[in-house]
């Protein structure tokens, strides 16, 4: 009885662990640069610097496996604004206890960027919003996939 109840305990605090982990945001957008000025056609560059969570990586855009699941930013169409390719930096090398071959991985801070071409005929200001699909990993242990919405602002 008394071995039911202490793994019923335990049950519950590791449900209540795991939960409170599908909340956490592992990776957030800590700033927005803009290259160039802002204006009616005009090409400018945004720069989006990502903060991962201490003791936390994500697998690289390219990641060292193809069944791993790569960090990949998008941005939603806004009329008159017209983005290029994204631009991702290279992942660091990370070996891993448990796994054989080395991972691709962002860790800490990691910078993407994206070319845009504002059109003679956009409205100025215009938001533009973006999501970065990621995986968070700790050590060989991964997280599922989460989806962190973003926005920034072109204004002249």
């Amino acid at each position: 009885m008394k071995w039911l109840l202490s793994f019923l305990i335990f049950t519950g605090s590791l449900a209540t662990v795991l939960a409170q982990k599908k909340n956490v945001d592992y990776v957030t957008l800590s700033k927005t640069e803009l290259a160039g000025e802002v204006s009616a056609g005009a090409k400018v560059t945004v720069k989006l610097h990502f903060k991962i969570e201490k003791g936390y990586h994500t697998q690289s855009n390219k990641p060292s496996e193809e069944y791993f699941i790569p960090t990949v930013l998008k941005l939603e169409h806004v009329a008159g604004i017209k983005a290029g390719e994204v631009k991702y930096p290279d992942g660091k090398t990370e070996k891993v206890s448990g796994l054989d071959k080395p991972l691709s991985v962002y860790d800490e801070v990691f910078v993407v960027s994206v070319p845009l071409a504002i059109s003679a005929q956009a409205q100025l200001p215009v938001t533009v919003m973006g999501t970065l699909n990621y995986q968070a990993c700790q050590g060989a242990t991964c997280y599922p996939p989460k989806k962190l919405k973003f926005e920034f602002k072109l204004e002249k």
